[in-house]
């Protein structure tokens, strides 16, 4: 083999690496998106069923972040076309998205939310709000899982106490924050409704126990 035919052959395997490795997407350091809320209700569709005693009910939601997370921006982990993972980290802290967010789905639910001093206070923490993106030939698999656990309180009593999740996956673009915020809201949606449908909640929050 001369050098030059060499050459053109190292070359074209080197293309061919690069091309390959480009259509399954480069490996950033790490990815950061804006958290929007995005569920997909041709997808999945997750609701509570709330009785009119409980909408009767002001509702005061706070959030407490329960995360084991060193950087609390970090809200997930992706792989390149190398396989090699990286960060995905939220741009902002994720305590007001999912205030804001909570608080407008329990309104769409029929519940009466107050910023202070409601009937109820649900205090939701938060132990496992997480995106994982899978690299794939073309595109990328998400899987989004959130864990919420809660407490009902009257003023400084507690009704009740417990736990739910949800979890949503979808196939995408590759490192979409479009996508990971589609199944990020899903999961959360889910999730949430999750709690509310909880009969302990529901009969605590209604005054039955």
């Amino acid at each position: 083999m001369t050098k030059n035919v060499f050459r053109f052959t190292l070359a074209v395997l080197t293309l061919s690496t690069a091309v390959t490795a480009f259509g399954r997407g480069a490996t950033p350091k790490e990815l950061v998106i804006d958290l929007k809320f995005r569920p997909q209700e041709g997808v999945t569709s997750h609701t509570a069923e709330i009785p009119p005693s409980m909408a009767d009910k002001t509702v005061e939601i706070r959030i407490v972040d329960k995360r084991n997370e060193s950087d609390p921006k970090v809200i997930g982990t992706g792989t390149g076309g190398d396989d090699k993972s990286f960060p995905i980290k939220a741009s902002l802290p994720i305590d007001p998205y999912i205030k804001d967010t909570l608080n407008a789905v329990a309104k769409d639910f029929g519940l009466k939310v107050v910023e202070k001093g409601g009937a109820r206070v649900l205090v939701v923490d938060v132990n496992k709000f997480h995106i994982d993106e899978s690299n794939k030939a073309l595109g990328s698999v998400y899987t989004a899982n959130v864990k919420l656990g809660y407490t009902l309180k009257n003023g400084s009593k507690t009704l009740t106490e417990g736990a739910d999740s949800g979890e949503a996956h979808r196939y995408g673009r590759a490192h979409s924050a479009e996508n990971m915020n589609e199944v990020l809201s899903d999961a959360l949606k889910e999730a949430f409704a999750n709690v509310l449908n909880d009969s302990r909640l529901q009969d605590a929050w209604s005054g039955k126990k």
